[in-house]
């Protein structure tokens, strides 16, 4: 899994930042989802190119899972990241956080989806690019294509049978 981290003494001074795997084409395309979503309240940047902004914050850390350190210097880790941006930042997306928080089901199921998820980069980005297409800012609707071929199927075979 991922090691959730606390704080950092050294946080952020005008916006919060989100710290993600510049090599991975996966993160690299939610995380233009994201910006969409949140304007330019957030610094989007690789870790490789921020992280010795955090002295106390092991480079090991940063590969494990996306980092989402606020001003006050709370650091958010795997899905926490991304659900504490939206939170603040997502209009439609204020009951995520609290979910997160709450739930512990949904607590769980995200954390382990987004390790699933971090080990199957490359093969999570194929499907990602088969369901939206490989424009973030303008995704298709391909995965409605697809769920309405497999109901098709679905129905043919139960009539069939």
């Amino acid at each position: 899994m991922f090691n959730k981290l606390d704080k950092t003494t050294y946080p952020p001074k005008e916006k919060p930042v989100m710290a993600w795997d510049g090599n991975c084409g996966f993160c690299h395309y939610w995380v233009i989802k994201w910006k969409i979503m949140t304007g330019d309240h957030i610094t989007y940047i690789p870790f490789q190119e921020v992280y010795e902004d955090f002295p106390d914050i092991d480079l090991k850390y940063f590969k494990q899972a996306i980092r989402f350190i606020d001003t006050d210097g709370r650091i958010y880790t795997g899905p926490a990241a991304v659900f504490q941006a939206l939170h603040h930042y997502g209009n439609k997306w204020k009951w995520i956080m609290p979910l997160y928080n709450n739930f512990w089901p949904f607590r769980i199921a995200s954390d382990h989806f987004y390790a699933f998820v971090s080990k199957n980069r490359v093969r999570m980005y194929e499907i990602t690019i088969r369901l939206f297409g490989k424009n973030p800012a303008r995704p298709k609707k391909l995965w409605a294509i697809y769920l309405g071929s497999l109901i098709v199927i679905a129905i043919g075979l139960w009539v069939i049978i």
